[in-house]
């Protein structure tokens, strides 16, 4: 039977995955463009996150001029790195968010080339595609698709065979069908149970409906499932469309760094704007935005400056987007629905500069450690800030980028998810610079992390450390403005996701959003597909 719901969600994962291929023709950039005035912009972007990086450099590729405003000093938001000293004087960079990426996809190569930064990039690939550490010792997953997770799983479960093989060929079957869907579409929509039923079974089911479906074995399943804490939601609640396709790409194409950390990137995309004629102004933060018979028309900033254009672009969490429109802008259902919405998780980091080259001891660049095997408690967890039962994810830079660390040195961070509540008691402090109480907590996930690596993957870690830093949710949220401090815009989970994800062109006439809080969703790829989405909202609006 062909219900709305499932209906609609496919076909909104449909457009936003032919946003991708699309290109504005000459005559609909042209035509977008002749409405400016001499001096004036087409559109203010709020934020230098990669979202708003990447629309503002669709503008200028295409003869359209932006105006990106950014509160930081430096652009990239999440796709950034700082440096630490350690007491002699050895500078460590320190990536803020960038693990691996796919990147050399056929999809993101034409997106990144739209953007006027591919071949500026100088991507590292990784040697594997994963690498885990449970109970049962340390899995490698190799860069080999489908076929490699395949022979892995039997390997480890080998009394399950029948049941992993027809898995797999359910995640082939699609796989393929997401091919031919994005390729060729279809003709009559109500055939579309019968010309794609795999896709049509994954519609409206989380992770864990579809592996409960084929597999029984709790464990096989978590391992199947073992990247969800790169989607920010366990398998009970996260959607098996924005699991199963991304991963199948991951594992068939392989994840790549960058060298000159993700920094690079964000820097290419900054200096593409203003050799196109844009500007990024960083220092300064907006605090509302504008209104011109009902239209978005400028923005105005905490330092009391004006800007004017015939369009506004926001990078900005929606939650604040929002919050900067005059009261009564929004339709009243929908400014319901949105408030609806729940943040995704946030993160704590542990930043390390290692004072010796520890590459020999552990050969891997990245590698996750479960504490406990089932995901349900792990995330349960991190919310709840009992970290010595949550996740890590783990990160050795100099395994991928020789020379990323002072000579003789190494980089490390490790990573896990965490709720924003478990912070909250140290809010009022944090912001008064009354850190005492705030450090000491920060001192303390230092020394659980540190044990933690050093018990699994590097002997000997705790007597290395030059540098540390360490970061919480309390951080994100004072560089990124983003409410609870979350990494991944809203949650993904199945009823907010393709069908109920918010758009990126809003009910505000000329205002679009432009980040991972809009459609597609979270990580670098997701607020680039955004970025072209509302540039591709925008130029049809502006033509």
């Amino acid at each position: 039977m062909m219900t709305r719901r499932k209906f609609l969600e496919i076909m909104s994962f449909l457009a936003g995955s032919a946003v991708i291929g699309w290109a504005p023709t000459p005559g609909l950039a042209k035509s977008a463009a002749k409405g400016r005035k001499d001096g004036a912009y087409d559109a203010i972007v709020i934020g230098a996150g990669l979202g708003g990086l990447g629309c503002a450099a669709l503008m200028a590729q295409n003869g359209l001029k932006p105006l990106v405003i950014e509160q930081h000093t430096i652009p990239g938001g999440y796709a950034t790195s700082f440096t630490r000293d350690d007491d002699n004087g050895n500078t460590f960079s320190c990536e803020v968010s960038l693990h691996s990426t796919v990147a050399r996809s056929a999809s993101a190569r034409k997106m990144f080339t739209d953007m006027g930064i591919y071949d500026r990039l100088d991507l590292v690939d990784h040697k594997q595609a994963w690498s885990r550490v449970d109970s049962k010792g340390i899995i490698d997953l190799p860069n080999a698709g489908l076929a490699g997770l395949e022979a892995l799983l039997v390997q480890r479960f080998p009394a399950e065979k029948d049941a992993i093989a027809k898995f797999m060929a359910f995640w082939r079957l699609f796989v393929q069908e997401l091919t031919t869907l994005e390729a060729k579409g279809i003709a009559d929509k109500a055939q579309f149970p019968k010309v794609y039923p795999t896709l049509w079974f994954v519609a409206g089911k989380t992770l864990a409906q579809v592996l409960d479906a084929y597999l029984t074995n709790a464990q096989l399943k978590n391992l199947v499932g073992m990247t969800w804490g790169y989607y920010g939601l366990p398998p009970s609640k996260l959607s098996a469309f924005y699991y199963l396709g991304p991963m199948a790409d991951y594992l068939t194409e392989g994840g790549q760094y960058l060298r000159g950390t993700s920094q690079s990137m964000s820097n290419a995309l900054a200096d593409v704007i203003a050799k196109g004629g844009g500007k990024v102004l960083l220092g300064e933060r907006v605090a509302g935005i504008t209104l011109k018979n009902g239209r978005a028309s400028g923005v105005r900033t905490a330092s009391g400056k004006s800007f004017e254009a015939r369009a506004v672009v926001s990078n900005a969490a929606a939650p604040v987007t929002f919050g900067m429109l005059p009261q009564g802008a929004l339709p009243k259902d929908y400014a319901a629905r949105v408030a609806g919405f729940t943040p995704s998780v946030s993160s704590v980091i542990v930043w390390l500069g290692l004072n010796q080259d520890i590459t020999k001891i552990q050969p891997r660049a990245e590698f996750s450690i479960d504490m406990l095997e089932d995901p349900e408690v792990t995330y349960a967890a991190s919310m709840s800030g009992d970290y010595a039962k949550s996740g890590l994810g783990c990160m050795i830079y100099d395994n991928l980028v020789p020379g990323f660390s002072p000579k003789g040195m190494s980089t490390m961070a490790i990573m896990c998810l965490s709720g924003f509540e478990p912070w909250r008691k140290y809010e009022k402090d944090y912001e008064a610079n009354r850190k005492h109480e705030y450090n000491q907590a920060k001192d303390r996930i230092l020394s659980l992390f540190v044990s933690a690596v050093e018990a699994k993957m590097v002997p000997g870690l705790s007597k290395m450390i030059a540098m540390s830093e360490v970061s919480t949710p309390l951080t994100n949220r004072r560089f990124t403005g983003n409410p609870s401090g979350a990494i991944y815009g809203y949650d993904q989970t199945t009823d907010n996701s393709f069908l109920t994800r918010l758009q990126n062109r809003t009910p505000v006439p000329g205002l679009y959003l432009s980040s991972a809080w809009g459609d597609p969703g979270g990580g670098f790829g997701g607020a680039l597909a955004a970025a072209k989405g509302a540039f591709k909202n925008l130029v049809e609006d502006l033509a």
